[in-house]
């Protein structure tokens, strides 16, 4: 089973890219939350990996942190939600704020694509006792974090670092202000338009 792999970012599409290992790519889907984390293409790069195997195929599924790849690997533990579902909860939400909205009984609030009351309600039923034991640490979820990620997300839109930093106050505000890395993005996107 492959659980890590490092190396070169071959080619990347939005939720998928190929890690060149010593000349072998690996195709690995990746939630947003990485997706926008990764280098151009020639960059090195690391992916903690889930490897889901079905009868005709292996699939890896590669997350940025460790943090990721145990919520990912709670989530396909529940009956009815398949890997593609848990990337997708993850490319909207980060692991410490998914533990928080579970904890906290609110995660129908957070309006997650594809997630609706009924399957909100049972992953915070089946899931509330066991987000605690992940130590999921909640600076995570932090503005340090949302900006880190719309920096990296507008670098690889083409964005220079200059024009970044000439609009990093009023990134850091949206940063703060948005729930998640889409809505800080599409709001960040539109104060990088202004330039």
């Amino acid at each position: 089973m492959i659980s890590l792999l490092r190396g070169k970012v071959a080619h990347k599409t939005l939720g998928k890219v190929v890690i060149d290992v010593n000349g072998v790519g690996y195709g690995v889907t990746v939630p947003l939350s990485t997706y926008y984390r990764l280098p151009e293409t020639g960059g090195e790069t690391e992916l903690k990996i889930h490897t889901s195997m079905k009868d005709s195929s292996i699939e890896l599924f590669g997350f940025h942190t460790d943090d990721e790849r145990a919520v990912f690997t709670l989530l396909i533990g529940v009956a009815g939600v398949g890997p593609k579902v848990a990337t997708n909860i993850l490319s909207y939400i980060t692991p410490a704020e998914f533990a928080q909205a579970i904890s906290a009984g609110e995660l129908e609030r957070r309006k997650i694509p594809g997630i609706g009351p009924k399957l909100a309600s049972r992953l915070t039923t089946e899931l509330k006792d066991k987000v605690s034991g992940l130590g999921i640490a909640k600076d995570s979820a932090g503005k340090g974090g949302v900006l880190e990620d719309v920096v990296s997300a507008l670098l690889n839109l083409g964005y220079k670092k200059a024009e970044i930093d000439e609009r990093i106050s009023e990134l850091e505000r949206i940063s703060a202000g948005e729930s998640g890395i889409e809505a800080a993005l599409r709001e960040s996107l539109k104060v990088m338009r202004k330039l």
